[in-house]
């Protein structure tokens, strides 16, 4: 086993498969833009002491802001106390640099944990045993991404206390920083969190496993109307149409006027060439929502209104327009 100041490095590495993803969270999400590398080097900048700012080399500057490193959040650090199996969330340390999406669940499982932080992408979690002299990485079960697991509740307690004996003024900070996100902190059903896994996976494009996640939200929770409205969304996506129209119908079982469902079902059916189920989902649709932009599109392009003939004059037929 490697020592020394090596070891640590080492740690980093083996603890959660480091290299995996430092690989994902650079190929993850949008690159940033020159305003966002000269906003990252002013934060930079702002923590070297002035008179030493105009003898920093630019040039480290840019390799600062364009390297993409993994940040390490121990959420339960290794002790005596906890036999020395510690939990760590890994995650983009640029995710607000790159203006990533706010992993709800990650956050309010950091939260429920004591650590009141804000998640910004994809992130995982991993669990270690680390005595200092042996090390071995541990399973993780789905089922334990929950606030009421007990290593949560271990992690609570644990960095609780750490605030309390911490009376300087960071501490205090801190402690009233946790008060306020435990003020905040809402529970996420197994079926809450993965429907906002399918959101996530929404929201970047992969449709196929959005749909896998809001398959195991119903799972969870068959009644989840949210859950079945995103799926058949994804669906369309796919061009599964039957599987879509399925979707938004047991949608409209429960709730008759839910718009969404209507439009997204009449999506489906115009590819099917069911026009004229097409036609009354969005009328249905325009009875609930007089002004939907989307609903008036599609109907008159789908049921134009029919054009009334000039009157006839000196006993003619009107002409007729040959470029209709």
């Amino acid at each position: 086993m490697p020592t020394n100041g090596l070891r640590d490095l080492w740690r980093a590495h083996a603890s959660a498969g480091f290299k995996e993803k430092l690989e994902h969270f650079t190929a993850s999400g949008p690159s940033k833009s020159a305003a966002q590398h000269k906003r990252q080097q002013e934060e930079l900048l702002q923590n070297v002491p002035e008179e030493a700012r105009g003898q920093l080399d630019t040039k480290l500057l840019d390799i600062a802001t364009s390297m993409n490193l993994v940040e390490n959040i121990a959420l339960l650090s290794q002790s005596r106390n906890n036999g020395f199996i510690g939990v760590n969330l890994y995650c983009d340390d640029e995710g607000s640099i790159k203006g990533l999406p706010r992993n709800l669940r990650a956050t309010e499982l950091a939260h429920c944990a004591g650590k009141p932080i804000e998640v910004k992408g994809d992130a995982f979690l991993a669990r270690v045993y680390d005595n200092g002299d042996d090390f071995e990485r541990l399973n993780f079960d789905v089922s334990e991404v929950s606030s009421d697991a007990q290593w949560v509740k271990d992690a609570a307690a644990q960095n609780a206390l750490r605030r309390e004996q911490d009376t300087s003024a960071a501490g205090l900070v801190s402690r009233m920083r946790a008060t306020e996100a435990a003020s905040k902190v809402r529970e996420l059903s197994p079926a809450e969190a993965f429907k906002e896994d399918g959101n996530a996976a929404f929201k970047r494009g992969d449709w196929p496993a959005a749909i896998a996640a809001y398959s195991k939200a119903l799972e969870a929770s068959p009644c989840m109307l949210p859950a079945l409205n995103n799926r058949a969304l994804a669906l369309l996506k796919l061009q599964q149409w039957q599987q879509a129209e399925a979707d938004c119908s047991a949608v409209l079982q429960n709730e008759p006027h839910n718009v969404k469902a209507l439009l997204r079902r009449a999506t489906a059916r115009e590819a099917m060439q069911q026009t004229g189920e097409a036609v009354a989902d969005l009328e249905a649709a325009l009875q609930i929502e007089p002004n939907n932009k989307e609903a008036v599109s599609k109907l008159r392009r789908l049921h134009p209104a029919p054009q009334q003939a000039a009157p006839a004059t000196d006993g003619c037929p009107a002409a007729v327009d040959t470029k209709q």
